[in-house]
């Protein structure tokens, strides 16, 4: 494998404010030498276009788009042990968020021959692809469990691979956060109007929408929201649900807790591989890798499931935050200006148009069991019965 030792430590805040990108594109040497990589002059162009092989096996580098304490830091973690544990031909290393390019940059390594493989949400790459923040989520879209039925069983990921083989990258789908909150403010939000003037931290077509009513949309990675946010470089910060949100330490900075998360009813998380390096797996490999996949998927999700009740206890009960409700006007609102958003977006060209039509016309369908099924199950399960809570 491709030693590589760090000069410094990255100390930046990626972001995305009035329209401002990420560049579009970083030459190999560029990257090298923003990386710090050590002796790259020795390691020759070609060596690093491919993953490095050794005894037999395939050496991959997997850049994450998140910090090695939080679920999602963990999860990639996981899944990288489990390749070196169950595959004896291929090997994987994982960096963390800032370990050897800020969080952001992740895919952009993948793309420079630096890495493999990236971990994050497909809404960090705006800067790629006007279609690709599409393949996350989309407000007042899809929950997790019909976002899962629609990569698997609607055609999703092949819908999604389009846009990633274009971009040189095989998609796959692991883990989802599930239906986030709407965000950490210290001011209500009473109506629309209250948006007006705020910076905050809100990544992809949530963050668009928002715009719409006057805000101003910051992309940060998760180790930048909190100093951000504390510093006043931002004025109202989203970041995931309870059990992230309290990892990350939010409720020191913050007072009002809002929910629902609008913006994001579901949030799909993309492994990201290098398409050549990908087809350059044997068979067994390659399923090998869609099943952890699949494992991981369902694991991050049901992780976050179960630790999201007692993460809010804690920030309730401990931590004296505010749970707070936005009002159906300011949430009316919201959605008439995500309808714009999702129309603008959705009509850019042939792609945006292909990944948009076909979302929608799944969500319309699969929508209508949902409201007859599980919505109408958690009304009446709410119903005033006695019921008990232990026996």
């Amino acid at each position: 494998m491709i030693q590589i030792r760090f000069l410094y430590k990255f100390q930046t805040l990626i972001h995305i404010i009035s329209g401002g990108h990420m560049k579009k594109n970083i030459k190999r040497r560029e990257f090298l030498k923003k990386a710090g990589v050590a002796g790259a002059a020795a390691v020759g162009a070609s060596t690093l276009a491919a993953p490095a092989i050794a005894g037999g096996h395939q050496e991959w580098i997997i850049c994450s788009a998140f910090g090695k304490a939080g679920p999602l830091g963990q999860a990639i973690q996981g899944f990288g042990d489990n390749i070196n544990r169950y595959s004896e031909k291929l090997k994987v290393k994982v960096y963390h968020a800032g370990e050897l390019v800020p969080g952001l940059e992740a895919l952009d390594a993948v793309r420079s021959g630096a890495a493999q493989a990236a971990y994050g949400a497909p809404y960090y790459w705006p800067n790629l692809s006007d279609a690709i923040e599409f393949v996350a989520t989309c407000p007042f879209g899809m929950n997790a469990m019909e976002q899962n039925a629609w990569c698997y069983y609607g055609g999703g990921i092949e819908a999604a691979d389009k846009i990633y083989n274009a971009l040189g990258v095989k998609f796959l789908p692991m883990g989802n956060t599930g239906n986030q909150m709407g965000g950490w403010f210290n001011k209500e939000i009473n109506t629309p109007d209250d948006y007006k003037g705020l910076k905050m931290r809100m990544p992809g077509l949530g963050g668009r929408t928002i715009e719409k009513l006057g805000a101003t949309p910051v992309l940060l990675a998760g180790p930048d929201v909190l100093p951000a946010l504390t510093s006043g470089a931002v004025d109202a910060a989203e970041w995931i649900c309870p059990a992230a949100d309290l990892g990350a330490g939010l409720y020191q900075a913050a007072k009002y807790y809002y929910g629902p998360g609008w913006h994001e009813p579901s949030t799909l998380l993309d492994l990201s591989m290098d398409l050549k390096a990908w087809e350059a797996l044997d068979s067994d490999t390659q399923g090998l890798i869609d099943d952890l996949a699949k494992s991981f998927n369902m694991t991050v999700f049901s992780r976050f499931q179960a630790i999201n009740g007692p993460a809010l206890q804690k920030l309730v009960n401990e931590h004296n935050v505010e749970i707070k409700t936005f009002p159906d006007e300011v949430l009316i609102a919201l959605g008439n200006a995500a309808g714009e958003v999702v129309f603008e977006r959705g009509s850019i060209n042939s792609e945006t148009k292909a990944i948009t039509n076909h979302l929608l016309s799944f969500r319309k369908v699969i929508k209508e069991w949902f409201t007859k099924g599980e919505q109408n199950f958690s009304r009446i399960r709410d119903l005033p019965f006695k019921f008990p809570d232990s026996v």
